[in-house]
């Protein structure tokens, strides 16, 4: 018993020694820590989304302002080289970035689908926002905008489907930032416009994942239990029977 009792008490030590250890600086799912993954993660969508945005610049203020809820400024560069600047209320508050992607997938296949594959930033805004449109072709359409028709309570997955479009397919196809659209058949029947038309659809929700999964703390491996010697019972005599009668 004493032994047992000793191996107990080392084994605690050595438990508690491991567990007051640091970890590495970066690894410690710390605020540092989260930051630097939310950094990457972001940095990923701006590059993504950076010919949509017009620029990476943009790209990253689109992202943050998504991010915060807050209001953001897209600059932009007409034929003659006059810069202008647009700053976009988003009508939603904060989102995630699993929620910041699928908007601007959304967005972005709204504008395809009336042939706008090179958006100005006014053009952004009614897609998010909501208002008129011009198309490619010169008609005018109304937008309800994926970020007041998110405000207003309705799921992204309602929200797609309202559009014409597979919210799966968006989210989840390539993660280049020009795969298929996933709109429905016929989705754009009488606009003139192909339903083989590409739109945004790479989805930030794997690279979040695996970019928070990464700077998890390791688990700490605790040490084995010591063997505990079997009890041996001894052999106990076998009672005779009642004798006969």
């Amino acid at each position: 018993m004493k032994m047992r009792h000793h191996l107990l008490v080392l084994s605690c030590i050595a438990a508690l020694t491991l567990a007051a250890q640091p970890v590495l600086a970066g690894n410690d799912g710390s605020a540092s820590g989260s930051a630097n993954a939310g950094s990457t993660v972001s940095t990923q969508l701006a590059s993504r989304y950076a010919n949509f945005a017009g620029s990476q610049d943009n790209a990253t203020s689109l992202i943050t302002g998504l991010r915060s809820g807050t209001p953001f400024t897209l600059i932009s560069t007409d034929t003659t080289g006059t810069t202008a600047q647009t700053t976009i209320t988003p009508a939603t508050g904060s989102l995630g970035y699993g929620e910041v992607n699928t908007a601007l997938a959304l967005a972005q296949a709204e504008l395809t689908k009336y042939g706008i594959t090179d958006p100005t930033p006014q053009q952004i805004e009614t897609a998010l926002d909501g208002g008129t449109l011009t198309t490619s072709t010169g008609g005018v359409v109304t937008l309800s905008g994926v970020l007041s028709m998110r405000q207003s309570g309705e799921g992204w997955g309602q929200i797609a489907n309202s559009l014409g479009y597979r919210l799966g397919n968006l989210v989840s196809a390539s993660e280049t930032s020009h795969g298929q659209a996933g709109m429905h058949a016929g989705a754009s029947a009488g606009m003139g416009i192909s339903n083989d038309q590409t739109g945004v659809t790479a989805s930030a929700n794997a690279a979040a994942n695996a970019s928070l999964h990464a700077n998890l703390p390791a688990r700490v491996d605790l040490p084995q239990r010591p063997n505990i010697p079997a009890v041996v019972r001894p052999n106990l005599p076998i009672h005779p029977g009642p004798g006969g009668g």
